[in-house]
């Protein structure tokens, strides 16, 4: 009896466990999506590209071919998804789906747009964006831009670090230095 108790318990916590954690992709998802539309991919897009002049001082003795820095470049894409993976949890610590809902609807539309790219605002753009930050949503994103931008920081900055670290690790075992 204690045997199918014991069963049975432990299928409803796997159960429970894996819908927790399917909502907890979606949100996840959802997070990255509106960083998309936020601009954070082209961030994250110019730091892996700063990591490279770094990189290519610290090896300017060793003569590397220009195809080998060319490959180091080659995961970039899967680079800069790692970063908006983790950042999405800068979010996550501070605003609900509902928020960030009404955030990727904010950055999608023209205005948003702009004012993510820091464009210049005509007077209707410039009354849209007001009008997001009279909300709730807004509101709390005006609230919680300070400890969002600390933790995307300190993720950016991990990031970067173990970015740099794997890069030269590549280079290392590629023999280059012993060049």
């Amino acid at each position: 009896m204690i045997r199918k108790m014991r069963a049975f318990i432990l299928t409803v916590f796997c159960i429970t466990q894996g819908v927790l954690w399917g909502q907890t992709d979606d949100f996840h998802l959802e997070i990255m999506d509106m960083m998309a539309l936020k601009g954070d991919e082209v961030t994250a897009s110019v730091s892996f590209h700063d990591v490279f002049p770094k990189l290519q001082r610290n090896f300017a003795n060793k003569q590397i071919e220009p195809e080998v820095w060319q490959e180091l470049r080659q995961d970039e894409a899967e680079q800069v998804k790692e970063y908006v993976t983790q950042g999405a949890f800068a979010y996550r610590q501070f605003l609900n789906r509902e928020d960030v809902a009404a955030m990727s609807t904010f950055y999608a539309s023209d205005a948003g747009q702009k004012y993510a790219m820091q464009q210049d605002l005509s007077a209707k753009d410039q009354k849209a964006v007001d009008q997001f930050f009279k909300t709730q949503s807004g509101q709390k994103l005006i609230e919680k831009r300070d400890s969002i931008a600390l933790a995307l920081d300190q993720i950016k900055k991990d990031w970067s670090e173990t970015l740099f670290k794997n890069k030269m690790r590549q280079l290392i075992k590629g023999g280059h230095l012993k060049n």
